[in-house]
């Protein structure tokens, strides 16, 4: 039993050893041959003390002002130094005596009868309390704030001391006793005095009261002074009213009941009587009552209109009056006086008459668009959708509708239409793309003027009016290129669209792979059953826009993807994609082409040829095979013409006629010449 206690004792003893050095492995503090140095960042002050404490075998106390985090950072033999920048840095004071130090936010120090004070951070309370352990009297005080102050009183006497500490906490005077001193608080209740003339008398008749420049508790007081005189026994309490002022009041009233009502009403005031007391309250209706007349609960009926849509009305014409909207019928209740409540009545007359329902016609426009933009003169609550949202219904007057239908015609008008002539064609950049055009210029007969759309071929059968937007060299020039398989055409057609709105048109191939991951014991790939897409080719994103003077603003947006070799049954990768996305928006005329260029393309391509059988032959079939590696390159080159729908129709119009008068022209020449 022995043996096992000692053995648990020194278990006990590591244990603490083992403590102790991770505390001072925490606060990273090592002191060798006077040498110290300490890193602590935004550590509990207490514990930066403690730690120094152990270090330098100082006992360090902190009293019970210290409080906080701090940060010690230093590293030499100067103790004395580093300590005092610490304590500055901190707001700390040290007072030393014999072996102890003790650390404290509070200083006082007495030199010839004179005090010196330093407080830091600290409490009303906890300073004075310091302060009256130190002082020769008694120092008591009233209930302090809670706000911390730091204050700083050099060479001063005690009652210097004192009240210069009360003048710092603020709000407080210093009261002199035989024992000491009291901290006792300012009384701030001020008496709103008037420089006015208060005349209340008692006559026969009853009061008489001649006022100016008063306030209405002088008022009160001289009347209640009168009536306790006369021997009743009243008592009074001002509950809210003890500022009201009263200008001027000259009346007789009939006795002391009619003349404290007619002080009230004046001042804004009232009263209730209740277990032999007057009490005074602010009432803001009382003045109002004089005017109007006394308020009652009144019902008004409704025949066409809610409560809802009338209160607002009744609010801007006669004033905030109290309403409730009775559920479930077409009435309402209002607080309202007899002169108020004929108002009203004449109100509903003018407002609460019968309104139409009328059918809303458009002819372009849909009836949400309409309602998203408003004419100004059309209220959108006036509005309101049939069942399936394709009608539109007015409820207003008949002048109201018509003057809505005058200004929807302004609005109402048909979208501008737009196409676009759309020619993509790609070329084939690998080698010099030298184009060797059969065409000629001569003077045409009469019996081969086809010639030139023979030698074209295929340009004049597109969509886009090759020769008329780019003339005839290029149309020769593509239709060679397109002879020798150096050009392709990707797409001819022709976008319809309106102004405003997006066309979009889209040539792609779209890959279907499933997508696996690779086993890394067996390194084969296994399936998770998911099937994902791939869609490579061109997209062509137009949005046009048409202005006043017929200019189209067309913002394009260009995209062509390639797909490469597919490898994911061997690395279980998607297959690799590329992309060029090009984006521009321009500004033209109906008929101006636009011309998109710069999409690039390159990929690599392998052509192997070898010889049957004798290409199979281990290392001498070799001998038999021949590799090519080519770099193609390839440019997408996008061709746009906008048109206007009806100035298209007209210029195809105009080219047909010049073309029938040239051609007529050119036939007088030729039976000119011949003559």
């Amino acid at each position: 039993m022995r043996q096992m206690f000692f053995s648990g004792c020194g278990k006990f003893k590591k244990l603490v050893f083992f403590v102790l050095i991770l505390v001072f492995d925490f606060f990273c503090v090592v002191a060798n041959d006077g040498y110290y140095s300490w890193d602590f960042s935004d550590c509990d002050i207490k514990d930066i003390l403690f730690a120094v404490s152990i270090d330098t075998g100082i006992s360090i106390v902190p009293d019970d002002t210290v409080s906080g985090k701090g940060s010690l950072k230093f590293a030499g033999k100067e103790f004395d130094a580093a300590f005092e920048a610490f304590l500055k840095s901190e707001r700390l004071f040290v007072s030393r005596e014999r072996d102890v130090w003790t650390v404290s936010r509070y200083s006082l120090r007495k030199e010839r009868n004179l005090l010196y004070l330093d407080v830091c951070d600290l409490t009303p309370v906890q300073v004075v309390e310091k302060l009256s352990k130190s002082i020769k009297g008694v120092l008591t005080f009233d209930s302090l704030p809670a706000q911390r102050i730091s204050v700083h009183f050099s060479g001063i006497t005690e009652e210097n001391l004192v009240e210069s500490l009360a003048k710092q906490i603020g709000g407080y005077t210093v009261v002199r006793g035989e024992l000491g001193y009291h901290l006792a608080k300012k009384n701030e209740n001020r008496r709103v005095e008037f420089g006015g003339s208060v005349l209340v008398e008692k006559i026969d008749d009853g009061f008489s009261v001649d006022l100016r420049e008063c306030s209405f508790t002088e008022v009160v007081e001289r009347l209640f002074e009168i009536e306790k005189f006369n021997g009743t026994d009243v008592s009074f309490c001002l509950l809210g009213c003890s500022d009201a002022k009263i200008q001027r009041s000259v009346f007789i009233g009939e006795n002391f009941s009619d003349t404290l009502k007619k002080l009230c009403l004046q001042a804004g005031c009232n009263y209730v009587f209740e277990g032999d007391l007057f009490y005074f309250f602010a009432d803001s209706n009382s003045k109002s009552e004089i005017i109007s007349g006394t308020r009652n609960w009144r019902k008004f009926q409704l025949r066409y209109t809610k409560p809802q849509d009338i209160f607002s009305f009744i609010f801007k014409r006669v004033g905030k009056l109290e309403t409730i909207a009775l559920p479930d019928e077409t009435a309402f209740l209002c607080c309202a006086s007899e002169k108020e409540s004929l108002e009203i009545q004449n109100l509903l007359s003018e407002v609460d008459v019968k309104q139409s329902v009328y059918l809303v016609n458009l002819k372009y426009i849909k009836p949400c668009e309409l309602v998203e933009h408003l004419p100004p003169c059309v209220e959108k609550n006036a509005l309101f959708f049939a069942d399936d949202n394709n009608s539109l219904y007015f409820r207003g007057t008949e002048e109201a509708y018509k003057n809505m239908c005058s200004q929807i015609e302004l609005c109402d008008r048909p979208v501008k239409r737009l196409t676009y002539d759309l020619l993509i064609l790609q070329y084939d950049e690998t080698g010099c793309n030298t184009w060797s055009s059969s065409f000629d210029c001569k003077r045409v007969s009469a019996g081969d003027k086809n010639n030139i759309s023979v030698v074209l071929g295929s340009v004049t059968s597109f969509n886009l009016n090759i020769v008329t937007s780019f003339g005839l060299v290029f149309a020769a020039e593509l239709q060679s290129s397109i002879e020798e398989n150096k050009t392709k055409v990707f797409a001819d057609t022709t976008l319809h669209g309106v102004s405003g709105k997006q066309i979009s048109f889209q040539n792609t191939n779209t890959y279907r792979y499933r997508d696996n991951n690779v086993d890394p014991q067996t390194g084969k790939p296994v399936y998770s059953g998911v099937t994902r897409e791939i869609s490579s080719g061109i997209k062509l994103d137009v949005l046009g826009w048409v202005s006043g003077d017929n200019q189209i603003t067309s913002r394009v947006t260009a995209s062509v993807s390639r797909q490469g070799t597919d490898m994911s049954a061997q690395t279980g990768n998607p297959p690799p994609t590329s992309e060029k996305i090009l984006t521009t928006e321009v500004c033209g005329k109906s008929g101006e082409p636009v011309v998109l260029s710069g999409l690039f393309q390159t990929a690599d391509s392998l052509q192997q040829k070898r010889t049957p059988f004798l290409s199979k032959i281990p290392i001498i079939g070799q001998l038999f095979k021949s590799k090519k590696q080519t770099n193609e390159q390839s440019q997408m080159v996008i061709y746009l013409v906008p048109h206007l729908d009806n100035q298209k129709a007209e210029k195809n119009e105009q080219n047909f006629t010049e073309e029938w008068a040239k051609e007529r022209i050119e036939n007088l020449i030729e039976i000119i010449d011949e003559k």
